[in-house]
């Protein structure tokens, strides 16, 4: 990363003006560089009109083996993808899934686009559900956005049982079961919002639109189950059907912080 400096300043305080955290500086100090003009550089540097500084980031490296999965991309830039999940792909190795996950298959894709850096997921997505993730390709990218994820909108489309009429917001804690995967509503949980809105009735179901505030494991789920209007095929959360449930991430924006512009993407209804 290359910055044409364009006044008289130490290096430490530029750095204060960077997108950087302290803890990545420290981190570069030890595994990376700071070079300017070509030459390393403390932190003392006293930076001149003119200079350029570039900035090496520590390497990253990853145990995860790459995976020639198809992944289809939205957008790219130098620091973030984002990604048009599918249903079915479980988004980390785990246990269960210890191959064949979106993060076997980003490997793959780093490495052919020579990319040396592991895996950093902004937001995940439970595996039976579809749709826009956004992906840092650095550390440093991933902790500008991951430390405070209302900072990424994210919009979900599902079909849930039974006539739900209008909109409203669900804000009730989520808990994690202590015999399953399951999570609940009890007030010991964490604090989780959703806005939900209804738009269309079909055979007994409503296709709803639900806007995360937080982003709790099985929110939109849970809450949907909460209200009595669990996702059509979701066994784990009391559906009476036993279907793949549909739930597609379908809008996603953050500003970015780098270029310090909107990054908006909705799919066409």
């Amino acid at each position: 990363m290359s910055y044409q400096i364009e006044q008289t300043i130490l290096l430490r305080d530029y750095l204060k003006e960077l997108p950087i955290s302290q803890a990545m500086i420290k981190r570069i100090k030890r595994e990376g560089d700071f070079l300017v003009n070509g030459k390393s550089q403390t932190v003392r540097c006293l930076l001149q009109k003119g200079d350029c500084l570039e900035i090496i980031f520590p390497i990253e490296n990853s145990n995860i083996q790459p995976e020639n999965i198809p992944l289809k991309i939205i957008y790219e830039d130098d620091y973030y993808i984002i990604i048009d999940k599918e249903s079915q792909l479980p988004c980390i190795p785990t246990k269960r899934y210890q191959s064949h996950t979106l993060c076997h298959a980003l490997m793959y894709y780093y490495q052919q686009i020579g990319l040396k850096s592991t895996i950093h997921l902004v937001n995940r997505l439970d595996k039976e559900t579809s749709g826009y993730m956004l992906v840092a390709k650095t550390s440093q990218a991933h902790a500008l956005l991951s430390k405070d994820i209302k900072q990424v909108e994210r919009v979900y489309h599902c079909l849930v049982e039974g006539i739900l009429e209008g909109e409203g917001v669900i804000d009730r804690p989520i808990l994690k079961s202590n015999d399953s995967i399951k999570r609940i509503v009890d007030d010991h949980g964490k604090h989780a919002k959703t806005y939900y809105k209804s738009l269309m009735h079909k055979n007994n179901q409503t296709l709803v639109e639900c806007k995360l505030v937080t982003g709790r494991t099985h929110q939109i789920r849970v809450h949907m189950a909460s209200i009595g209007h669990p996702l059509v095929g979701d066994l784990l959360y009391g559906s009476n059907e036993d279907q793949l449930f549909y739930l597609d991430s379908v809008e996603i924006s953050f500003i970015h912080p780098f270029i310090h512009q909107k990054i908006h993407y909705k799919k066409e209804s």
